[in-house]
């Protein structure tokens, strides 16, 4: 049985990126049970994390905005926006991953045991051991579904394909507009290039992680619609996932990328997510290595570095107030309105750099955007206790930083030394 020091299984984003940074310090087996470096996603991003990243040569088509509109409303992000050519860029991972010896191996996994110090790892033909498994499976890892570790699960359900422009020569814009069905489905367009565009369906489904197939009908009907005739060049389908796990690791196993529900709620980054935590992500696995603490409280410690927790606390209203205008009368007009008073600040919310101060002003937009009397209709009942608990948090925290604020501390003078104490200079 071969051993390696980390055994990493899927080779998505998140097991190729974990894969890159770790691979100078051990040895490395990727395993993978398709074909390593392709997938059925679609990617936008920023100019700013291409660069960061090296992703720059995977850059199909870059705009300086993203379009948001509802029946009544339309927001335009203003951003520097890149759309990537998602196969350019795991193969950008996976030439990185092969030059640095990590070896990559197309083998399913399908179970795994507890051995001395480790775990072993199965496929179909092979067992191998390794001190730590990072599980990079995506939502429906087997670990995951054994252990029944998920809390709470939400899903973005997408379905879709990269198609021959109708008008060859003009590209198409980065977009997101609704259908105002019954569904709650949105579309979304992620040109490629001056001939060739991404272009799917996808709607919010809460409490299950959906099926992407099930919207196939839904996206000929938008296809023959805007594009008719359109020429169909490969499948776009998945779910992006969030979510609570009882658990973050198991004893010599922790889980990245979706298997970890590392999407935040409500935003859909799951590979811009991936971006930003996959180096913090390795070092925190490098300091179990050097400790050589695998047991799962050491581990999990992993995902609370990679999750700052109060800003998640007011991340989630934001998040369930998204759901919940989708599923408005309104059809997320008052989610554009929103978008809309928030103006340039806007796009931090799809960047998910939200610090607590941007979500404090977000929140107080919100409201002052759309009453809070109308927000409680969509709430349903069995969710009320959380969001109101949330909110009411988050006032106290307001009044309690305001008072903070208007304090002024009585400012600290040193005495002066009584005359003829006798003690000299210094003493």
């Amino acid at each position: 049985m071969e051993t390696f020091d980390i055994i990493i299984a899927g080779a998505g984003p998140a097991g190729l990126t974990a894969a890159i940074e770790l691979a100078n310090d051990y040895k490395i087996l990727l395993l993978e049970k398709n074909k390593p470096g392709t997938t059925t996603a679609t990617w936008y991003s920023y100019a700013d994390r291409a660069r960061e990243y090296g992703l720059e040569d995977a850059v199909a088509i870059r705009t300086d905005y993203i379009k948001f509109t509802s029946p009544s409303q339309t927001h335009y992000m203003r951003d520097d926006c890149v759309i990537f050519d998602h196969n350019k860029v795991l193969s950008i991972w996976l030439e990185k991953a092969v030059s640095l010896g990590v070896d990559i191996r197309q083998e399913e996994f399908t179970g795994y045991e507890y051995a001395d110090r480790g775990v072993v790892v199965k496929t179909g033909d092979n067992e191998y051991f390794a001190p730590l498994l990072i599980d990079a499976m995506g939502i429906n890892s087997p670990i995951i579904r054994q252990n029944k570790l998920i809390k709470r699960k939400d899903a973005w359900v997408i379905y879709g394909a990269r198609i021959k422009n109708k008008t060859p020569g003009k590209a198409y814009q980065l977009e997101y507009y609704p259908l105002n069905d019954e569904a709650n489905t949105y579309v979304g367009i992620h040109p490629i290039s001056n001939e060739e565009t991404n272009i799917y369906v996808f709607k919010g489904q809460k409490n299950t992680l959906g099926n992407p197939d099930e919207m196939k009908e839904i996206f000929e009907k938008v296809l023959n619609e805007t594009n008719p005739g359109a020429e169909k060049l490969e499948t776009l389908s998945g779910s992006i996932v969030s979510g609570l796990l009882h658990k973050y690791a198991l004893d010599n196993i922790v889980f990245f990328g979706s298997s970890g529900m590392l999407n935040p709620d409500g935003c859909g980054m799951g590979f811009n997510e991936i971006l930003k935590q996959h180096k913090i992500f390795a070092q925190e696995v490098k300091k179990c290595y050097q400790s050589n603490r695998f047991d799962q409280r050491s581990l999990n410690k992993i995902s609370d570095k990679i999750r700052n927790q109060e800003v998640i606390y007011f991340q989630k209203i934001i998040g369930a107030f998204s759901l919940y205008f989708i599923k408005s009368a309104g059809k997320w007009d008052g989610g554009v309105k929103w978008l809309n008073a928030m103006g340039e600040d806007s796009k931090q919310w799809m960047r998910n750099e939200m610090d607590l101060e941007w979500l404090k002003k977000a929140n107080l937009r919100l409201h002052s955007t759309i009453p809070v009397a109308e927000t409680l209709k969509m709430i349903p009942l069995n969710e009320l206790p959380f969001i109101m608990g949330q909110l009411i948090r988050f006032a106290n925290k307001a009044v309690v930083s305001k008072i903070k604020q208007g304090v002024k501390l009585p400012e600290f003078k040193k005495p002066k030394p009584e005359s003829g104490s006798g003690k000299k200079n210094g003493e």
